[in-house]
Parts: C-alpha cells; sequence; structure tokens
C-alpha cells in the first residue's frame, strides 16, 4: 500500500477546493462540483498549480498506518484514476522510418509543433502535432512522442502511420515501437 501514498496524479481540467476537511473537485470548464470528499483523519491532499498534480499525503509514518486506513488510501487512489480522468504516468511511444531515403525533420515555422516527413512521395508531408502531445526526434529515421492522454497518442500515431502504412513485402514503412513484428510474405520463387 505504500505505492499509493507515493502516487503522483496529473489532474486534467479539474481544480481542488478545500474546506475544513472535505475537498471538492470542479470542473474548469463549466465550474460544476463533479464530487466532494471528506478524507480520515491524518490523510491531505497536495496540489502544485504549475504542473496540475495531485498527491496523497499522511502525517504518519508508512509502516505505522492502521490497516482500516491502508484500505481507504487505495479506494482513493482508484476512485482518482477511475472517475476524476486523472491519469497517474506519461507514455512514450517511438514511430521508426525503415526505408531508403526516409526522413523526419523538425518544421522551424511551427517552433516545435509540426514536423516534416520525406517519405518516398514526390512531396514532403508537413504533421501538426494537436496540444497534449511533446515529441522529440530521436535520429533522422526515429520520432519519440510522449503523452498523458492514451487515447489521444494513440489516434494521433494511427494518423501519421497512415500516411506510408509498411510494405508486406520488403517492410518498408511508418512502424510503431509497441505493435508487433509485421509477417513479411515471400517474393516470387524462381523454379
Amino acid at each position: 500500500m505504500s505505492n499509493k501514498i507515493k502516487s503522483t496524479y496529473r489532474i486534467k481540467n479539474i481544480v481542488l477546493e478545500k474546506q475544513n476537511e472535505n475537498y471538492k473537485f470542479i470542473n474548469e470548464l463549466n465550474k460544476q462540483e463533479l464530487c466532494s470528499i471528506n478524507l480520515p483523519s491524518g490523510v491531505f491532499l497536495n496540489q502544485s498549480l504549475s504542473n496540475k498534480e495531485l498527491k496523497i499525503r499522511t502525517t504518519e509514518e508508512k509502516k505505522l498506518l492502521p490497516k482500516d486506513l491502508k484500505k481507504k488510501l487505495g479506494f482513493l487512489s482508484n476512485f482518482f484514476k477511475e472517475n476524476l480522468n486523472i491519469t497517474k504516468k506519461i507514455i512514450v511511444r517511438r514511430i521508426s522510418l525503415v526505408g531508403t531515403g526516409f526522413k523526419v525533420f523538425n518544421n522551424i515555422k511551427d517552433k516545435g509543433d509540426a514536423f516534416i516527413l520525406k517519405i518516398g512521395f514526390s512531396h514532403l508531408i508537413n504533421v501538426k502535432v494537436p496540444t497534449g502531445i511533446t515529441f522529440t526526434l530521436i535520429r533522422l529515421n526515429e520520432i519519440k512522442f510522449m503523452s498523458y492522454d492514451k487515447e489521444l497518442l494513440g489516434s494521433f500515431l494511427n494518423y501519421v502511420v497512415n500516411f506510408r502504412l509498411p510494405d508486406s513485402y520488403k517492410g518498408r514503412g511508418l512502424i510503431i515501437s509497441n505493435k508487433r513484428a509485421l509477417k513479411l510474405k515471400k517474393g516470387k520463387v524462381k523454379s
């Protein structure tokens, strides 16, 4: 249960208000109250305004916590994950450009919000990255994407890969790092 106490959650469009022992979670967009929680004694929530992070803290040592309090902390962390759209960790994915002459470049005009793909067409492809996703160019043929939103990252990566799907004979194209390896077909057999 000690990992529940150390947990840091990233809050998405939620403001936390404290009134004595009661904490209220309010939606930033429409100012409606999502829920309110009355925490047990010795437990409090810390919110950093700059990073929009939420931490569960206790006044006692982790080893000295009573069993029922540990159960309540576990319930709180699960509640935060499921009901308040709070994500815990950053998701990292990579796209590899496999093929002769396939390259990726930073777009200088968009100031880090876009990149340019050279993937065997007669023209270059300019791809704008949505807010919530950051990227870095590792090599000329590899891009690393990071985001807290798994659905947004997955849909964006599928959009990028659809520009050049992997070829079934030679394996050339854009390949996402966590996908299964493509099984290549045999070419023509000489008799």
